[in-house]
């Protein structure tokens, strides 16, 4: 009788047993509304499914953000002196959200630094400076899950801001700059899925405990 209620205890305890969960990921999903090279300073928006709370409970949201920036510098020295130095362009792209709980910019970006040598009067171009560059970034915060969890989409504002840099020594010297840029995204979402606890041990107590009954009949 003793050994009937020692497995009828195990598989009571069973029952008290945590329901357990597994992790899970869903996507990189990527951005439905890209914003293609364009001349800055533009904003937009990054438009992206929301997660479905069906599938489980939402633990963080990878956001990941590409941009590739096309500059030109135009470096001016207005003085009777000649003029030197160098000048790049930073351009900066922020993502956020309605809450305003991202971290933002999440793209500094600066161009290669374009050196000059002018005499009195004189100005030059600089070409094509190309560069591009990505951030990745994980949020847990509820309030982010929660605008992250529903149904339908949700739409993340994206604005960028350019400015030059310029070292010079000598003259009377100004830059300005002209500047393209892209953006994408991706979000990632890492998910919890509930699991019913284990039976197992229950199953076999109970078979043991109706065995041992039925040899005592």
């Amino acid at each position: 009788m003793k050994r009937s209620i020692a497995l009828f205890t195990a598989a009571a305890a069973c029952l008290l047993l945590p329901t357990l969960a597994s992790a899970d990921m869903l996507g990189p999903i990527t951005t439905t509304t890209p914003i293609a090279s364009s001349k800055t300073d533009w904003t937009g928006g990054l438009t992206f499914a929301k997660f479905n709370p069906m599938l489980g409970t939402l633990q963080s949201v990878t956001i990941k953000v590409s941009s590739a920036m096309d500059t030109i510098l135009t470096i001016t020295n207005d003085s009777p002196s000649s003029s030197s130095g160098s000048a790049k362009t930073e351009l900066q792209v922020s993502v956020q959200d309605t809450g305003g709980n991202l971290n933002a910019p999440q793209i500094d970006l600066f161009s290669s630094s374009f050196t000059y040598n002018l005499a009195s009067g004189q100005s030059v171009s600089s070409g094509h400076l190309l560069k591009n560059t990505t951030d990745e970034q994980t949020y847990t915060l509820q309030a982010i899950l929660d605008e992250f969890t529903g149904s339908g989409s949700i739409v993340l504002p994206a604005s960028t801001f350019t400015q030059t840099w310029l070292t010079n020594t000598g003259g009377n010297t100004f830059a300005s700059q002209v500047t393209n840029a892209s953006l994408t995204g991706e979000v990632t979402y890492t998910y919890s899925v509930p699991e019913p606890a284990t039976m197992s041990l229950l199953g076999l107590g109970a078979v043991a405990l109706l065995r041992k009954r039925r040899n005592r009949s």
